[in-house]
């Protein structure tokens, strides 16, 4: 296991004026999600288990869908999960981490890809953003559309 993924990554540093973001989330217990939303207030969380199988190779193995709405309330982001779907695919990539720059030339440490993860919404390029002490998927504790529901 790289240590030097554990934490959350974004693409939102790198195109600030994108209609889509994805985020990529990298726990020590080897598991994480991928975050993709756009302006149109969708979104979709994919999870997933990973590993650094050999320096520079980062296996994701995703196993679960979940996607939805998001809105702003009270300026709190809020997630609604109208469907969720069991997942099972493989992802092999390599990858690099390095010194960069985000479009305003401040530094950043970015994440790198060797190809797209285009089956899940997102690109080839991740900024580090933060390593919390709670790396939960945005869509862990939202309400479920369900038979009862008015929506």
């Amino acid at each position: 296991m790289d240590e030097r993924l554990i934490g959350l990554w974004s693409d939102r540093k790198l195109f600030p004026s994108d209609v889509e973001s994805a985020e990529l989330a990298f726990r020590g217990d080897g598991s994480g999600w991928l975050y993709w939303s756009s302006w149109s207030t969708e979104f979709t969380v994919s999870r997933y288990t990973w590993a650094a199988f050999t320096p520079g190779g980062l296996a994701l193995k995703f196993h679960r869908t979940v996607n939805g709405t998001w809105s702003i309330d009270d300026g709190n982001t809020r997630h609604e999960v109208e469907s969720e779907e069991k997942e099972e695919s493989v992802i092999e990539v390599g990858y690099e981490i390095a010194p960069g720059e985000d479009p305003f030339g401040t530094p950043v440490t970015l994440l790198s890809l060797d190809r797209p993860l285009d089956d899940h919404l997102a690109g080839s390029r991740f900024a580090w953003v933060d390593k919390p002490d709670s790396l939960n998927d945005p869509s862990v504790d939202a309400p479920r559309r369900g038979p009862s529901s008015p929506h």
